[in-house]
Order: C-alpha cells, then structure tokens, then sequence
C-alpha cells in the first residue's frame, strides 16, 4: 500500500474543515495546540486523533515522525511502536508497509481499534484549510529532512499552516535551509541531561539565533515570567511552552505572553483561556 493509496483511503479534510468552523470556540489570543492530537481523548498520533482536535475547534496540532527503513515518514512518538501497537517494531529498522499494518489504537480503547499507524500525508490531509496549523517534530536526526522536504515542498502556499520543532538542532537547521519559508522551533526541556533545573534561557535563544531559526518550544517546567518570556520574544524568537494540562498554568502563561501552549486536551485549555 503506497502513502497516495493510504491517503485517498483516510484523508477527510473537507468534513474536518466544516466540523472544525462548527465547533470553534471563542478565539484566543493563545494559540491552543493539540498535543499528539486530542490525546486525552483519542489514540495518540493517529488520523482519529487530529481529525478529533480539528473537530473540536482546535487552533493546531503537533505530531511527532519518525524515518523508516524504506525512506517514508511515519507518525508515532516513540522509535519502538511497543507502547502504543502491543508489538515491539523499531522504527529505523521497519518499512512503511510493516508499520501501517499495526493497531495504534485499541491501547486507548478497543473502538479505536481501526487506527493505524499514520504516514505523514495521511495526517497533513486532515488539516483545514484557512489559519489551522500543524506542528511537526522531527523526532530523529537530520537524515529523514530530505524526506520531509519533498513531501513539504507543495506546501508551500499554506506556510502558515506548518512549522518544524525539534530537540535536535542540526535536524532543525537542516530543515530550514531545506525549508526557508518554514517556520522551525527548537523543543528545549526545563531540566539538563543529568536532570538538574535549567535557569538560563540564554544559551538556547543563542544557538537558535545562530542557526537561523524562528523560535523555542520549551518545557513547562522552565522558570517561567513575564520578563523570562520578554527575553526570547526581545531577541526576535517566538515562545511556545508543551505540555500544559493545568487550566490555572496555562492561564498564567498566556498572560505572560506565550503565543502557544502545547495541551493533552485542547478543549480543557481553550475554555479556560476563554474565562475572564
């Protein structure tokens, strides 16, 4: 089964489209993006799961991708398919055609048990056309961008509806000088490799203002403040924060002035940004 074959079978942009319009709750000055999807709600990083935060009035959503075997791109968070198929696959070492095969979704419940593992045109073709945007986070190294870049390249026209994020900053360069009209984050936790606090942003607004890039994707976990947030956004870098399920947090930080704020339930956080 080809990525063309799978998405004539599963894309439904038009329905997510209208369902999305239908739905949409007041607009927030904070982008809402749906982690994984409406994860909290539907099997992560699947076609029911993107189509489901569209559906539910969602301002974007993240995926995360990974490089096969054969050269496709495939959709899951994790660079083995056990936690989330039952079955111990590494992703690196499996082609497209083995993975698409695996459930992806009677771990969440058994009447997501159609799901399978999504390639990367599957998940673009859920996306509405208009404002709505996808991010995507390379959760490899450099070798899956010149995948990403031809499948990408017709894109073109609807550059605000993409971004790239990425912990790993030579795939993020690589994307952006592959991409020049893409937007690309650099994903940065609040703790180091030996788990210690970090305190200064410093270094990082550094490297991505070295690398070119157009923003920072960071932790919750950060020691975040208005004038932590200032910092960033007075070196010319947009602010993003993952994963905030806390209602009362992700109030906070709007109102120090991220631009998005990366939720397990888009719903929860949309209407509590929503209250005065």
């Amino acid at each position: 089964m080809t990525p063309r074959t799978l998405l004539q079978r599963y894309a439904r942009p038009l329905m997510a489209a209208a369902l999305a319009t239908a739905a949409a709750l007041p607009c927030a000055a904070t982008e809402i993006i749906a982690h994984r999807g409406y994860s909290a709600k539907a099997p992560e990083n699947t076609v029911g799961a993107f189509n489901l935060a569209w559906e539910s009035g969602t301002d974007a959503c993240e995926l995360d991708l990974y490089l096969t075997k054969d050269g496709q791109i495939v959709i899951l968070h994790d660079k083995d398919t056990k936690r989330t198929t039952g079955v111990s696959k590494v992703v690196a070492e499996s082609t497209m055609e083995e993975l698409i095969q695996l459930d992806a979704g009677s771990w969440k419940d058994p009447k997501w048990k159609e799901e399978k593992i999504p390639v990367l045109q599957q998940c673009l073709a859920t996306l509405p056309e208009g404002n709505k945007r996808f991010y995507l986070e390379i959760k490899c190294g450099p070798e899956v961008v010149p995948a990403l870049a031809r499948t990408l390249g017709p894109w073109q026209s609807r550059a605000n509806q993409l971004a790239v994020i990425s912990f790993n900053a030579e795939a993020a360069a690589a994307t952006k000088k592959a991409l020049p009209w893409m937007k690309v984050y650099l994903l940065a936790g609040g703790k180091d490799k030996e788990k210690k606090p970090r305190t200064d942003v410093t270094p990082f607004i550094e490297q991505a203002k070295k690398l070119g890039l157009d923003g920072l994707d960071l932790g919750q976990d950060w020691p975040w403040s208005e004038a932590f947030v200032k910092q960033i956004r007075d070196a010319g870098l947009g602010v993003l924060v993952w994963t905030v399920n806390d209602p009362a947090k992700a109030k906070e930080l709007a109102a120090m002035g991220v631009e998005g704020i990366t939720t397990d339930d888009p719903v929860l956080i949309r209407e509590a940004l929503a209250k005065k």
